[in-house]
């Protein structure tokens, strides 16, 4: 018997139901699809939170949560206030509790002029000093032979792990991060107990030769790198605030010519921003073992320069044909103050002086001349007694030779002559024969 068709009112309602059923299918398959696509989105995103975490963590910049208000303590500016003197250990060299860097082309005598610093402050503050640099009994030799008084400086070693294609030490076994703060404490202990409380030598000068060695970088720093560098210096002074200590950090300079001094600084330009303090130490081109310091940065100072020369204090090595390995200290001339003469000064150095006057036969002649004059003057000056000093050497010239041509007579006279300048009383310069 066959099957009687459905009632077409009974098929519509089944059609619709089918459908309404088909509808529901394709939505749940949506909404699950939806569903999927978020968790897929929020699971992304987690895993770039926790990499972009990583790498902060791996640079040392994790980002702490925001502080209380409450736990801010801030001062009110009120025309009461006061402030302390700014006290230097050595003035205008290294001031209290200040980040001071010294920087400049190896043999420029760098490590030599901060030993000499460190010598002259023995008669009442002790030394740290961490190297890459040198060997520890040679630094330890140069302090004494310099000057320095007995057990005013003690010194970490560092060992060397990594070098650069020059060979200059990028890396050792010691971590500023690390070690410093705990080295320091050390030092400050032993200053302390092995010097006689009614003449104290407390540890205030700590040395860093170089900074870059000495400090394990960030997988995203480097010394080339501004943030790194800040972060480093930003540390060395809370480190000074801390324990009351200069710290002076000695660094390398870029080869070639810079218009600006302080590009000659190697690495990122942060070494001479950040501290308060900076100096460029510079070859003079006129004469052997003689060098030129200025600032770079000089927040606290205003611009100023001197002229130094090393002096052999003790002989490692000796050569019968060639030069003696010696360690040394530095004799420096009286600073100049005036931005102008202090140019001219570095300029001298540079052998950047006199291109534009006149031909190079006529500029040496002109040189010569002056120079034999200067010389000459302090000789007859001296023959006819009394005190020597540049002003007098002026006043029978009759004019005021440049400060280039002082420096090239001042050595005729100690080589051919032996003839000295001596600081006298408000910085002058006196001339004594030996």
């Amino acid at each position: 018997m066959a099957d009687l068709p459905m009632p077409e009112h009974l098929q519509k309602m089944r059609d619709a139901a089918e459908k309404r059923e088909q509808e529901l299918i394709k939505l749940r398959d949506t909404e699950s699809r939806t569903e999927g696509l978020k968790a897929a989105a929020e699971m992304e995103k987690a895993a770039l939170e926790k990499e972009k975490i990583r790498a902060q963590r791996a640079s040392g910049a994790v980002m702490p949560r925001p502080a209380d208000p409450d736990s801010i303590i801030l001062e009110v500016a009120m025309s009461g206030d006061s402030t302390t003197k700014l006290e230097y250990l050595i003035d205008p060299w290294l001031p209290r509790k200040q980040v001071i860097g010294f920087y400049g082309r190896g043999g420029t005598a760098k490590s030599s002029f901060v030993a000499t610093l460190a010598a002259q402050m023995s008669e009442y503050a002790s030394t740290l000093w961490v190297s890459t640099e040198e060997l520890s009994d040679w630094i330890r030799v140069r302090h004494t032979k310099a000057g320095g008084i007995d057990a005013t400086l003690l010194v970490v070693k560092a060992v060397v792990t990594k070098t650069d294609m020059t060979g200059k030490p990028i890396a050792s076994t010691f971590n500023t991060y690390e070690h410093l703060d705990a080295a320091i404490i050390q030092a400050k202990q032993h200053a302390d107990a092995i010097h006689d409380q009614e003449l104290p030598r407390p540890l205030r000068f700590v040395v860093l030769d170089t900074a870059v060695a000495l400090t394990t970088w960030g997988a995203s720093e480097s010394p080339n790198s501004d943030a790194g560098v800040k972060r480093l210096m930003a540390y060395l002074q809370s480190l000074c605030e801390k324990h009351g200590v200069t710290i002076a950090v000695i660094g390398h300079s870029n080869k070639g010519k810079h218009d600006d001094l302080s590009d000659s600084v190697a690495g990122s330009g942060a070494w001479v921003n950040s501290p308060r303090q900076a100096f460029i130490h510079l070859n003079d081109k006129r004469a052997k073992n003689h060098f030129v310091v200025c600032t770079v940065k000089h927040s606290l100072t205003g611009f100023f320069a001197t002229t130094y020369s090393t002096i052999p204090i003790h002989t490692l090595a000796t050569r019968a044909e060639g030069n003696d390995t010696v360690l040394c200290k530095v004799d420096a001339w009286p600073i100049e103050w005036d931005y102008q003469h202090a140019r001219m000064m570095i300029d001298a150095a540079r052998g950047e002086d006199d291109q534009s006057n006149g031909s190079g036969c006529t500029r040496t002649a002109n040189k010569q001349k002056n120079i034999s004059a200067i010389i000459t003057t302090v000789l007859e000056l001296l023959d006819e007694g009394g005190k020597v000093d540049r002003k007098a050497v002026h006043d029978r010239l009759g004019y005021e030779p440049s400060r280039r041509h002082w420096i090239d007579a001042d050595n005729g006279l100690a080589v051919t002559h032996t003839v000295f300048a001596t600081p006298g009383e408000h910085g002058r310069l006196y001339y004594q024969r030996n």
